[in-house]
């Protein structure tokens, strides 16, 4: 069994330790695993198995047609990685959700979040408080990509939840300071944070929705409750190690190599 594990080639260079985690324990399997970068996975012997660790859903279907299981799938990576399509997804399954708009004309009250619907680790996020501050900043998502959703009453406050398969690894609660968003990225603080029972059954109602391999479900809190906010098909692991003694690559790795005996 033959496998890839598929970067940018920049973000390659930020997580060499990372990569190196999942190389090292399939080869303690007898199980090769090559990096392969974007430009050039067409290129190659067609794998038996792809780690895809880049939002490039395009790439996940044409290896899925070519025959290759992709961890994450091509439908968890499309659905997932379009906030659009993520939230319209949930409120059709009768998950709550903030108060969404995907027109900016339709937002009536303030502050409100905008995002790209593709955005990722923070990026292009900001909290508006006017008219105004709104429209200046629409000129940054071209045609029409982004989405805005009213402010949680925790701000600088979100949870993370990390899920294999169906199981629920382990939660990370991240706050900021600093800022609203509260991503570990940005200077978020971590810790350990243990789910009461009805957070759990929120997280099992939607990993009943998808065949996830592994994400990260992520939460803001509001008045009290968390409430659905995104999902990330190529989530970052630190803070799991930063915090815990959780192998979460060696579980993933298992996981994978399961799937793929079955």
């Amino acid at each position: 069994m033959f496998g890839v594990i598929i970067y940018e080639r920049t973000a390659a260079e930020r997580n060499k330790n990372y990569i190196q985690l999942f190389i090292d324990d399939f080869a303690k399997k007898n199980i090769e695993l090559k990096l392969i970068y974007t430009d050039e996975i067409f290129k190659i012997e067609k794998p038996d198995f792809a780690i895809v660790r880049v939002i490039a859903p395009e790439i996940t279907k044409k290896l899925e047609s070519s025959g290759v299981r992709c961890f994450n799938s091509y439908e968890v990576s499309r659905i997932t990685n379009d906030k659009a399509l993520t939230y319209k997804f949930m409120t059709d399954k009768g998950i709550d959700i903030m108060d969404t708009f995907y027109n900016a004309e339709d937002v009536k009250e303030f502050p409100v979040v905008i995002k790209p619907k593709n955005s990722h680790g923070g990026d292009r996020v900001f909290m508006v408080n006017s008219r105004n501050e709104l429209n200046e900043r629409l000129y940054m998502y071209p045609n029409g990509n982004y989405v805005i959703q009213r402010v949680a009453s925790d701000r600088g406050k979100d949870l993370r939840v990390y899920v294999i398969g169906k199981e629920i690894i382990c939660a990370m609660l991240r706050q900021s300071d600093k800022d609203f968003r509260s991503n570990y990225c940005l200077g978020g603080k971590a810790s350990v944070y243990n789910l009461s029972d009805d957070e759990k059954a929120l997280v099992k109602r939607i990993t009943e929705m998808f065949d996830f391999d592994f994400v990260g479900i992520d939460f803001v809190f509001n008045n009290g409750s968390i409430v659905f906010n995104e999902i990330e098909d190529v989530a970052g692991s630190r803070m799991v190690y930063s915090c815990t003694d959780i192998d979460i690559v060696k579980m993933y790795a298992n996981y994978i190599i399961k799937e793929m005996t079955k």
